[in-house]
């Protein structure tokens, strides 16, 4: 009886799942390792380059002068205003949209990898948001140049944007796990999410002001993309975000981290088999 007792009890120990939140908190202890592949990735990419990630921030300056020098004839309003809004909702989008669209790859990329080393699911996802934010650290210095040419200064509400974009972060983190895990099982979900994001970047107000909607301003509020920008768009404008914008933008990472986790807790043992 005692040696039954004891070989059934010590099943569920071996059968155990791991505990809600384990990979994501064992990822961000790990981050040595995924800093050192983020900068990684951005050395291959711009291998024997002589400008290498500003190259990211030419192109970018060439296209935000020229939509802004149209767009701001087209919508009636003031380059000195409009401009500086074009260029800080382009550049976050960027990273928004590039950080999302290269997470639904994290495991399918790295399948040799994940076969032959056992390491945290999510650091591949954090891999790749830092990445990402090493080209925005890149791309966002075109701001200091308009500003200047403008003489518009943003003063200290533009620290703001430094808790803003942490909480764009952790929001990029658990969209890059669930879309990573679905994009490993349904390999159409990539294909999905980019056109998504080529209808959001227009129905989103990066390319026109909010003033543009008028009474119907209930179109932006409903759309999460907007309140993730203007975390870091306002501050650097010399605003600060809506206590809406703040909200949304908590709640969604809070529920979506939990989300994240309690998805990586459930298939966190087959994704090596989708691969």
């Amino acid at each position: 009886m005692t040696l039954a007792h004891t070989t059934t009890a010590a099943r569920p120990a071996r059968d155990a799942r791991p505990a809600l939140g384990r990979d994501l908190h064992d990822g961000l202890r790990g981050w040595r390792l995924w800093t050192m592949l983020g900068w990684s990735d951005i050395r291959r990419r711009y291998r024997r380059s002589i400008l290498g990630p500003f190259w990211m921030t030419i192109s970018m300056s060439l296209l935000v002068v020229a939509l802004g020098t149209l767009y701001a004839h087209i919508f009636n309003v003031e380059i000195a205003d409009y401009l500086p809004y074009l260029t800080l909702g382009f550049i976050v989008w960027g990273f928004i949209s590039t950080s999302i669209k290269e997470s639904c790859q994290a495991f399918g990329s790295q399948a040799d990898m994940i076969k032959q080393i056992r390491v945290p699911f999510s650091i591949y996802v954090l891999r790749i948001v830092w990445a990402n934010l090493i080209v925005l650290m890149h791309t966002i210095i075109i701001i200091v140049p308009i500003w200047l040419y403008f003489h518009h200064w943003p003063g200290v509400v533009a620290l703001m944007a430094i808790p803003g974009l942490v909480v764009i972060g952790l929001n990029l983190v658990w969209v890059g796990i669930v879309f990573a895990i679905l994009n490993t099982r349904f390999r159409d979900v990539s294909q999905m999410v980019e056109t998504a994001l080529q209808i959001t970047v227009f129905a989103t107000p990066i390319m026109w002001p909010v003033s543009a909607l008028g009474e119907r301003r209930y179109v932006a509020d409903a759309n999460p993309m907007y309140h993730l920008i203007e975390l870091m768009r306002a501050p650097l404008l010399g605003t600060l975000p809506s206590a809406l914008s703040w909200t949304v933008a908590l709640v969604a990472a809070v529920a979506g981290l939990l989300l994240a986790a309690a998805l990586l807790r459930r298939v966190e043992r087959r994704i090596v088999y989708w691969l």
